[in-house]
C-alpha cells in the first residue's frame, strides 16, 4: 500500500474562471506546470461558494448535500472531508478570507481550528470599504445605520471581513498556514488544510490594494456603477441590463489581473509545500464568475461554462510526472481522490478516470436577492455536457448550446416541445441512467425547496 501524505492542503481561489488562468500554454506558474496534473475540462457542480465548496467537501451534487441559494446550509448529517480525514489521523484546519466558508452556512463544521484572516490583518482603507459595503449589502446597511448603533465602533464580523476584501491577503493566508503546519509537524501531527483566497472574487484585485482600471473620470464612475449593479444583482429586481458590454469585458479583465496578482506567490507556496515533501497539494476554484453570459451577471443562477469550468491542479505526495488530462470531469471528485490518497478504499469515480459517474453535471438555484427577485428569474436549472454541447433544463424545457471555446459565451437555444436530449441522444446506457437518476432527484429536491421558498 502506498504511503499516505504527511499533510493534505486544498487551496481554493474563490470564483476563479478557467479562462482567467488559461490564456496560452504558459500559465506563469512554472513549478505548478512542471510538477502537477492539470485537469483542463473540470467543472464545478455549482456556481457559487456555498454549494460549490459543499460539493468539494462532500463529493456530492447540491441536491444531495442540500446547500443551495434557498436552503443556505450545509446539512449537519452529511459526512464531510474534514470528518473523514480525522479518522485517518489528520487534524482539519481552515484558513479563510471568506466568511461564506465558515459557520455562517455551516461549511466549517468538523474543522478543529478556523483562522479567519480578517481577524489577523489590518484593513488599509476601511472608510472606502465601509461605504462600498453599505451601498452593496442591504443587510449590513440596515445593521450599521440603526440609529442606536455606534456605526463604526461595533462592526459585525461580516462587515469586518469585508474590510480586507479590497486588499491582497493571500500571503497572509500562506503565512498563517506555514505557522500552523510547522507547529503540527513539530508534534508529528498530520494536518488537512483548507485555504480560501478572495483576490479572484470581490473585487477582482488588480493591485495589492483596490484600484480602478479605468483612467478617465467618466469611466471610473462607470466602473464604480458596474461594481454596484454587479454585486447587488439589480437586474434580478428590475429586469434591466444596466451594465454595458465594455464594462463587463473590463471586469473579465479584472479577474485575469487578479490571477496575475496572486500567481507568483501561489506558485512559490505550492513549491514550498510540495518539493521534497510528502505533502499532497490541490489547487482549484470552487466556481467561476459570470460577466454577462446568457444575459446574466455574476453568479448564483449560472450554468454556463463561465460559472462552472474551473482550473484544477493536483500535486501528488508521490510526486508523479506532470501531466495534462482533458477528459470532462466534475471537480467534486476531488473529494474522492483525496480520500483515496489518504488510504480510504475506492467508493466512487475519482478525478483521474473517465466514467459515467465522473461526467460533470451542473445545477443552479434561483437567488432570492433580499426578497425582490422578479418572478421570471425564479427557476432552478439542471445541465449536462455531451461531447461539445451543453444541455440545460430550464422551466421544463430543454435548451442547447455549444461548449464555450474561450470567446463570447454561446447562447442557449430552445430545442422545442417534447424533445428530451437524455433520451434522444445516442448516449451510453450507463451515462443515460446516471443523468436520468440525477435529474429525477434534482427535480424532487428542487420542487421541495421551491415550495418552501415561494411561501
Amino acid at each position: 500500500m502506498a504511503s499516505q501524505p504527511k499533510n493534505i492542503i486544498l487551496i481554493v481561489a474563490d470564483s476563479l474562471r478557467f479562462d482567467a488562468v488559461y490564456r496560452g500554454e504558459d500559465l506563469g506558474v512554472p513549478y505548478m506546470q512542471k510538477h502537477g496534473v492539470q485537469f483542463t475540462n473540470a467543472r464545478s457542480a455549482a456556481c457559487w461558494t456555498l454549494p460549490g465548496t459543499a460539493s468539494l467537501f462532500s463529493g456530492l451534487m447540491p441536491h444531495e448535500h442540500g446547500a443551495s441559494s434557498q436552503t443556505r446550509w450545509f446539512q449537519d448529517q452529511i459526512p464531510s472531508l474534514a470528518s473523514k480525514l480525522k479518522t485517518k489521523g489528520y487534524k482539519p484546519i481552515m484558513v479563510t478570507a471568506n466568511s461564506t466558508t465558515t459557520e455562517v452556512f455551516n461549511l466549517s463544521k468538523d474543522f478543529d481550528e478556523i483562522y479567519k484572516i480578517w481577524q489577523y490583518v489590518e484593513s488599509r482603507h476601511p472608510m472606502l470599504l465601509r461605504f462600498v459595503l453599505m451601498m452593496n449589502r442591504p443587510r449590513i446597511r440596515r445593521m450599521v445605520l440603526k440609529p442606536d448603533d455606534e456605526i463604526f465602533s461595533k462592526l459585525s464580523e461580516d462587515l469586518s471581513q469585508g474590510l480586507i476584501w479590497a486588499q491582497k491577503t493571500c500571503t497572509d493566508l500562506f503565512d498563517k498556514t506555514r505557522e500552523q503546519m510547522k507547529a503540527n509537524n513539530d508534534k508529528g501531527q498530520p494536518t488537512f488544510f483548507f485555504l480560501n483566497m478572495m483576490e479572484t472574487h470581490y473585487p477582482y484585485h488588480v493591485n495589492d490594494t483596490f484600484e480602478l482600471l479605468s483612467t478617465s473620470l467618466r469611466n471610473k464612475v462607470r466602473e464604480w456603477h458596474t461594481f454596484y449593479h454587479l454585486l447587488s444583482q439589480t437586474f434580478m429586481r428590475t429586469g434591466e441590463q444596466t451594465i454595458k458590454d465594455d464594462m463587463l469585458a473590463l471586469f473579465k479583465e479584472r479577474q485575469r489581473r487578479a490571477w496575475l496578482l496572486i500567481k507568483n506567490d501561489l506558485d512559490a507556496f505550492v513549491e514550498e509545500l510540495h518539493k521534497d515533501e510528502n505533502n499532497l497539494v490541490i489547487f482549484c476554484s470552487d466556481h467561476g464568475d459570470n460577466f454577462g453570459d446568457q444575459g446574466w451577471q455574476y453568479h448564483f443562477n449560472n450554468v454556463t461554462d463561465a460559472g462552472n469550468r474551473v482550473p484544477v491542479m493536483w500535486f501528488g505526495h508521490d510526486h508523479p510526472a506532470a501531466e495534462t488530462k482533458s477528459h470532462k470531469v466534475s471537480s467534486r471528485l476531488i473529494h474522492q481522490s483525496i480520500l483515496e490518497a489518504a488510504g480510504f478504499e475506492k467508493q466512487t469515480a475519482n478525478l483521474f478516470e473517465e466514467t459515467p459517474y465522473s461526467l460533470p453535471l451542473l445545477q443552479s438555484y434561483w437567488y432570492n436577492n433580499d426578497g425582490r427577485t422578479m418572478e421570471k428569474y425564479k427557476y432552478n436549472q439542471f445541465c449536462f455536457i455531451n461531447g461539445d454541447d451543453r444541455f440545460v433544463l430550464r422551466n421544463g424545457q430543454w435548451m442547447q448550446a455549444p461548449v464555450s471555446d474561450g470567446g463570447p459565451e454561446p447562447t442557449f437555444q430552445y430545442l422545442g416541445n417534447n424533445i428530451n436530449p437524455i433520451e434522444d441522444l445516442n448516449l451510453d446506457a450507463e451515462k443515460r441512467k446516471y443523468i436520468s437518476e440525477t435529474l429525477s432527484n434534482f427535480n424532487k429536491f428542487s420542487d421541495e425547496i421551491m415550495k418552501k421558498s415561494l411561501k
